[in-house]
Parts: C-alpha cells; structure tokens; sequence
C-alpha cells in the first residue's frame, strides 16, 4: 500500500483546509451554542467538493473520486464541523442506496434533489426498543392497495428534524425475522410523520430526532430494493460506514492535536511556556501517535474498499481503534488547557462532547470486538 498522496489529493486537502478555515469555521461555535440547526445553504457551499455523491460515477454527477480521497475529505471537514460532516454524510449514505439499489424510477425522482441538496436525507434504523440487534425491528409495513401503511417509532436518527427524505426499515412478514425486513424511500410530500428533537450532549448542529408514524402510507413503488431484502441492503454499507468513523475521529483528533499544539506555546506559567515542559510533550508526542495510528487504520480500510476487497476486519478494526483513542485524545488536549479545557472558551470541550457517542454508533465498540473475533476464530459469539 502506498501511504503517500498524489498531487490532486494533496491540492484537495490543501483547498479543502482552506476553504472550510475561512467560509465555515467562523460561524460554528456560534451555532453551536445556539443549537442553530445547519441549513441546506451551509450545505450546498461544501457541494463544489464532492462531500454529496463525490463517490458516485461523473455522468451523473458524482465525482467519480475514490474511498481514501473521499475519507480525507471527510477528515477535514471533521476537523472544523462534526456537525456539518454529519448533515452531508448521512444524505450521502441516502443518494448511494438509491443509485446502487433503487429503481430507474426512483433514481430519477431523488438522485438529482440529493446531489443538489434541495433535499437532505435521514438513515431509520435504529428504534427506541431495537439497536444492535437490527433483526428484531419493531416497525410495521401493511401492503394495502398501492400503499404500504407504516405503523412505528424510529429514533436516534440524524437529520430527522431537518431532511426531506430518507430511507426507513420496517418488519414487512414478521415470520420471516430478520428476512421480513423491507427498506422504504419515505418522502415528507408523500408521507406523513411527526418529528420530535432528542437533547443530545453534542453536535448540536445537526439535530437527532425520534419519528412517529401512524397510519403513514408510502407509495408502493417507493420500496428501495427487493421486499424482505432490507438488512442485506442496510448491511452493505457497514463496511464503508466503520471506515468512515475511523476518519471522523481522526479529524476530531487533529483538531485536539492542533489547538493544543498552539495553546502550549501560547501558554505562560513559571516563566516559560508550558509546552517546555516535560509532561506537556508527552501528552501531545501520545496524541500525535494515536491520531496517526488511526489514520493508518482508516487508510488500510479504504484501501481495501478502493480494491473491492474483503475489509470487515480491518473496518470494525478501524472503527474500534479510531473510536477510543480519539476519547484519549481529547481528554489529553483538555488536560493540557487546564481549566479552561472545560470551559467554552476554548474548543477542546465541544471535541470530546461532538465524538463521545462514536463508541456506540455504527455499531457498538463491543460488538465490533464480536465481529473482529468471529473473523479470526471462526466462531460466531452471536445467536
């Protein structure tokens, strides 16, 4: 594997930086501090980079690029908005179902409002009774007609208060368990449900909601996939949602690294600058080597992805590693400012609250250890 960038990637990262710097950073603690939920405007000025269907083929729109650049991008983003990356990566994960697994039909209502982002996308899985055990969805669906009648809650779903549209799962024969699971395009013109706001220790740009529906209809034609073939669709994704994290966290982690580089220097106490200190270098010589290592486990990854090659190892690996050492990272750049490491004043508090919950979305750090286990065993610990 080659670790070293070409030259279009750098000049990417190198723009990315600078554009996110000078259009992005200036209005975020602002809005997180209000809670201002992200707007399609702010979303639409990051659009020219790809960060919606960058990975999706030129002709229609996409940017044809590949997963270790895609995954640097979001990186960057990471490192100067979670919230934002959150926003323009879950209706990203929304547009590539629908061009990998949705009809002529349904790729023609929705690919271009998605790549436009006149629509923002929400991802329903996750239900107030159903986590990692995905096969056990509650949510009902009732063929009547030329409608599907929904009937369920989902919750924890990002961009639910603000999104369109998304893609929601729901027990079509429950018979079958796990293969009685129908994924559905729900559009908010279509159908109805209510949404309600979760108070949430970070990220509070980019609101997380609970949805209710009751009695919702959907149109026939908006199943996503084939009927009962939901979970295998969710679980196509995975690979590429687990690499995804590992850069998130190592975005935050940069971020931690970089201010508390400049604090360090910045920072008098007996006289001198507390980044002469002994204990100061080797909290930022550890979190220098976490936050590489997680990059190098988040490359590895998209490596594999980039080859088509299996990677559920290395992704949850990546997942795993990237989740709690960015944790470790954190509370390191928080030590290192002292008390006003937990005031908002600096940044380095909203860094630990914006990643804390890595550990147990896309899958729980415990049963990423499962997954990693039955790999190298050969042994399911999994019913």
């Amino acid at each position: 594997m080659d670790f070293d960038l070409n030259e279009e990637q750098k000049m990417l990262k190198t723009n990315i930086r600078r554009f996110l710097e000078k259009e992005i950073q200036p209005i975020v603690e602002e809005y997180e501090i209000k809670s201002i939920p992200i707007t399609k405007e702010i979303i639409k000025k990051v659009l020219p980079f790809g960060y919606i269907g960058g990975l999706l083929p030129e002709e229609i729109g996409g940017g044809n690029l590949d997963h270790i650049t895609y995954f640097l991008m979001i990186e960057e983003l990471s490192r100067v908005w979670p919230s934002l990356r959150a926003a323009v990566s879950t209706s990203n994960m929304i547009l590539t179902h629908i061009y990998e697994s949705g009809t002529e039909k349904q790729k023609e209502k929705f690919i271009e409002p998605l790549l436009k982002a006149d629509k923002i996308g929400f991802f329903a899985l996750t239900e107030p009774n159903v986590g990692s055990d995905t096969s056990s969805i509650e949510m009902t669906a009732v063929l009547k007609e030329n409608h599907w009648v929904l009937n369920g809650t989902k919750t924890f779903i990002t961009n639910g208060m603000e999104a369109d549209m998304g893609i929601l799962f729901a027990q079509t024969d429950k018979t079958k368990g796990g293969k009685g699971i129908t994924a559905f395009i729900v559009d908010y013109t279509e159908t109805t449900y209510k949404a309600k706001p979760i108070e949430k220790m970070g990220m509070h740009s980019c609101p997380t909601a609970e949805l209710f529906f009751e009695d919702s209809l959907v149109p026939k034609e908006n199943v996503l996939g084939e009927v009962g073939q939901g979970l295998k669709l969710a679980g196509k994704m995975l690979n590429f949602a687990r690499a995804l994290v590992a850069f998130i966290c190592t975005g935050v982690a940069q971020a931690c690294v970089d201010t508390s580089i400049k604090y360090a220097k910045e920072r008098i106490q007996f006289g001198r600058p507390i980044g002469s200190f002994q204990l100061i270098q080797a909290h930022i010589a550890d979190m220098l080597t976490l936050t590489s290592s997680m990059r190098l486990l988040g490359l590895q990854a998209a490596y594999l992805l980039d080859k088509e090659l299996p990677c559920q190892r290395e992704a949850s690996m990546a997942k795993l590693f990237a989740t709690e050492k960015v944790l470790q990272v954190a509370e390191k750049a928080m030590q290192i400012h002292g008390g006003y490491g937990y005031s908002r004043e600096f940044l380095v508090e909203r860094y630990y609250r914006d990643i804390r919950h890595f550990t147990i979305a896309e899958g729980t750090n415990e049963i990423q250890r499962l997954i990693i286990g039955r790999d190298a065993l050969g042994i399911s610990a999994f019913k």
